[in-house]
């Protein structure tokens, strides 16, 4: 499996819901490596598809899903199959988008970010966890990734920025032929539910996660789980090691 995470955060912060995954796990977090050497999304995603040939399931959280997406739009025998966590196609309100983050609130953080990228970032990292019911658990579990700092320069989160408010994806996520799984999260408040507002391709399904905050963790995890488990090997297959 192939698993990228999203703008400003540490991909492994999703092991906890593949740690019985029955196979390889490539985490992938769009840090300075990847970021310098691609000028876009869909240039991620060539690149790893370079890296990682064998055919197999991808997964993208976030701005991740966006490379996902275009991984799967672009090679169809390597991504089997593809899952969305707290994913989107367009990031940015817009025409006929009502669901994206206003463009004036987004160029208000992008200068936020600009201006003092730490202190910007430990705000976002903190929405990520807004909404969960069981607030100080979640804290708790945020604590180190917020200790170690972002895994990218001040730089690469403007530029990751730049890539969110630009990248418009409705017309692949609409035609993809690749079996895809959207797991949306209900008290998210990065990213709003587009299920009722967009219809994505007839290959793919679509999950609103009860209590799902734009990380999947907590009670979640199990929903997600679940869900994971019969759209990849079918209800008949456990999931364990």
């Amino acid at each position: 499996m192939v698993v990228v995470g999203g703008w400003g955060v540490d991909a492994a912060m999703l092991l906890p819901l593949f740690d019985r995954w029955p196979g390889e796990i490539h985490l992938i977090s769009l840090n300075d490596a990847l970021m310098s050497r691609c000028d876009s999304i869909t240039g991620v995603a060539d690149y790893l598809l370079e890296r990682y040939p064998c055919p197999s399931v991808w997964a993208g959280w976030s701005q991740g899903a966006q490379v996902v997406m275009a991984a799967a739009s672009r090679s169809c025998p390597q991504v089997r199959k593809a899952i969305t966590l707290a994913g989107f196609p367009r990031f940015v309100a817009g025409e006929q988008w009502s669901t994206g983050m206003e463009v004036d609130t987004f160029e208000t953080f992008r200068e936020q970010v600009s201006q003092n990228a730490g202190l910007a970032w430990r705000r976002f990292q903190r929405l990520l966890i807004h909404g969960s019911h069981d607030e100080s658990q979640a804290r708790q579990e945020l604590r180190p990734w917020l200790a170690r700092g972002p895994s990218v320069s001040d730089v690469n989160l403007v530029r990751g920025l730049d890539w969110l408010g630009s990248e418009d994806q409705r017309s692949l996520w609409g035609a993809l032929p690749v079996p895809t799984l959207h797991l949306q999260a209900s008290n998210d408040v990065v990213v709003e539910c587009w299920e009722h507002s967009f219809h994505p391709s007839p290959a793919a399904k679509v999950v609103r996660v009860t209590g799902m905050t734009h990380w999947p963790r907590g009670q979640a995890l199990s929903r997600c789980h679940d869900e994971i488990l019969q759209f990849v090997f079918g209800k008949e297959v456990e999931w364990t090691l």
